[in-house]
């Protein structure tokens, strides 16, 4: 059965050129749809200036404590809920740590880590769907 799905990034040169563009199942298709949401700040988007999740908003903020760390979960839990509607019985869990990054040989930096555990199940096929991704804080960026 063929993959319906368009896989990220999208290869539009190659669509214009009628080449067959990559495709992905549906777990992977959400979880793609899932990593966008919380890497993108609300507005970004054109289209629809309410996708995306708080995270940005909260980049810098020097509050590591549990309203934070809630008021996160919770930006992405409705985010998902307007934005992913193949998913269902969403729950979503946010952990922030330190953690100690190499730079070189001699210097090393702590960075803050945010680790989100996204559970649900899919519409389509009432499957269990699992979905994590940590991302480094202050400034944002992926491991």
């Amino acid at each position: 059965m063929p993959q319906p799905y368009y896989a990220l990034p999208l290869r539009l040169d190659e669509v214009l050129q009628h080449k067959s563009h990559p495709t992905c199942s549906l777990p992977q298709s959400i979880a793609q749809n899932l990593y966008l949401m919380l890497t993108t700040h609300f507005n970004e988007s054109r289209f629809d200036e309410s996708f995306g999740c708080s995270l940005w908003d909260e980049d810098f903020s020097n509050l590591a404590n549990s309203r934070w760390k809630e008021d996160i979960r919770q930006s992405i839990e409705a985010s998902i809920a307007e934005h992913e509607k193949r998913l269902t019985q969403v729950r979503v869990r946010v952990d922030l740590t330190d953690q100690e990054i190499q730079l070189d040989r001699t210097n090393r930096r702590v960075k803050r880590r945010l680790s989100v555990w996204i559970d649900g199940v899919l519409a389509r096929t009432n499957e269990q769907f699992s979905f994590q991704r940590s991302l480094f804080l202050a400034p944002l960026s992926t491991e």
